[in-house]
């Protein structure tokens, strides 16, 4: 994701991503749905393993905010209030 302005962009077509949710932590977004299902089960998850791979995986690239356990209620929130957004769009 980019910037322009205060708006989050694609970075491949520069168009403006609607899957946009401001936090306390940062900037949630997602590309589609099923990029929005991945990071909600990603802050739902109880067990958070790795694959062994440094930078193997999206969830590895991820902001750190994302990643603290102090913000997983957060994020949590934040991705349900995106999903309700993404079935609204539909």
């Amino acid at each position: 994701m980019q910037v322009r302005g205060s708006e989050a962009v694609d970075p491949h077509f520069g168009m403006s991503l609607l899957l946009v949710e401001k936090t306390a932590a940062g900037v949630l977004w997602a590309y589609n749905a099923a990029h929005l299902q991945a990071l909600h089960d990603y802050a739902t998850a109880s067990l958070r393993e790795s694959t062994g791979i440094a930078n193997g995986s999206m969830f590895s690239r991820l902001p750190q905010w994302m990643k603290l356990a102090r913000n997983r209620v957060l994020l949590q929130k934040a991705t349900a209030r995106l999903i309700a957004k993404a079935n609204a769009i539909r």
